[in-house]
């Protein structure tokens, strides 16, 4: 079992993925230059990112996450660390990181759920340390305050905090947490992971960006039977993976095209896939079908970037943009977040703490076109690689 590493190594014990990752040392310079930007804003990704994929979402985070020079991303935790050794999310960072040319470490988190709110995770076997001690490093040796991105079930993130809560208090800017249900209803996904650690992440004293997933009484038939419309409290969202899919570089059209085919990485090479000709008739079967989204609207904010509009069109940026109108499609509140035994999560806005803050929808007739034509700008502008600079568009 790998537990740790930098993306893109492993890879390069293969002919095809060695004769790739050879060109790539060649245009790292550039990338060099950027990580040491002081206007990028360090970030941990946390996320139960696996290959074959569970929910293939965590592809597109991961993806999104890469493509935005924005960000310093200073590790990827690859959250419950038992199913990682069956189903390795170390295949789409290293499919990432030579489409990127960033090499960003990476270690696989704790391997079962916390016992109880307060529990370090020491009890864990060895193996599964990696990533909570890559969250620990990242936060002593940055001296610029770092945000999290949890997209899992916070495991990791827990464990560190009852390991070093002083730490925290120091270094952590903002901590984004991608699910739970904002009105009290059942229906929720990775709090359930590890119920524990929810538990403590919702109480501690920490500047926790909750972004509820799911509202009141979303069911999960609702969902796949695509009824669940934009709400004012919850950041889901939806797309038809033709209407951003089809616009992106053909390498990265076959690094989804890789995960949602569920494509043994045991015969077929993660890299080389990358430049192979596309099978069209697969890629037309996967581009009818729907992709349930939740962490664009948390992605975008961690970077600083706000939404501008023209138009049809939406650009997430950091700055104006030539004859685009700045348009705010959501914000986040501050509030007091209390929670139950049965995992139910209150927000209460009349009692805010500054520590604590909500996710808002503020034009949910816009959300889901905003959301769409701007994460669509912000993969088709992926900067490549060398070595997939040239691969045509199929």
């Amino acid at each position: 079992m790998v537990t740790a590493g930098i993306a893109g190594a492993p890879y390069s014990d293969s002919p095809a993925g060695a004769a790739l990752l050879s060109l790539l040392k060649s245009d790292r310079g550039s990338f060099a230059r950027l990580s040491q930007d002081a206007e990028k804003i360090p970030l941990i990704h946390c996320t139960d990112l696996f290959h074959p994929p569970g929910d293939p979402d965590d592809h597109v985070d991961l993806a999104t996450i890469f493509a935005l020079s924005e960000l310093d991303v200073r590790a990827v935790i690859l959250d419950q660390g038992q199913l990682q050794a069956a189903t390795p999310g170390k295949t789409p960072i290293q499919q990432m990181a030579a489409l990127t040319g960033k090499q960003i470490p990476y270690a696989t988190g704790l391997g079962t759920p916390l016992r109880y709110p307060e529990d370090d995770g020491l009890n864990q076997f060895s193996h599964y340390q990696a990533g909570v001690n890559l969250i620990l490093r990242v936060l002593r040796e940055s001296e610029a305050r770092v945000s999290f991105m949890i997209t899992g079930s916070a495991r990791d993130v827990v464990a560190a905090y009852n390991r070093d809560s002083e730490l925290f208090q120091r270094k952590v800017a903002k901590l984004y947490f991608n699910d739970g249900n904002s009105g009290g209803g059942n229906f929720q996904w990775n709090p359930l992971l590890d119920p524990q650690a929810y538990i403590r992440l919702m109480t501690a004293d920490l500047p926790l960006h909750w972004c509820p997933a799911f509202a009141k009484q979303d069911t999960l038939e609702d969902m796949a039977a695509e009824n669940l419309k934009p709400d004012p409290s919850r950041v889901y969202w939806k797309f038809r993976q033709s209407d951003i899919f089809s616009a992106l570089k053909a390498p990265l059209q076959n690094y989804f095209l890789f995960a949602l085919g569920h494509k043994d990485a045991a015969r077929v090479d993660p890299i080389a896939f990358l430049q192979m000709p596309q099978e069209e008739r697969e890629r037309d079967d996967q581009w009818k079908q729907t992709r349930h989204m939740w962490s664009t609207a948390s992605i975008y904010d961690s970077a600083g970037l706000s939404l501008y509009r023209k138009g049809n069109s939406w650009v997430a940026s950091h700055a104006s943009v030539p004859g685009f109108e700045k348009t705010p499609v959501y914000e986040f509140v501050p509030a007091r977040i209390s929670i139950d035994r049965d995992l139910r999560a209150t927000p209460d806005f009349k009692g805010a703490l500054k520590q604590q803050k909500v996710f808002r929808l503020l034009d949910v007739p816009h959300y889901e076109a905003a959301m769409q034509s701007a994460l669509r700008q912000t993969l088709s502008e992926m900067v490549l690689a060398q070595p997939f600079r040239q691969t045509p568009l199929t």
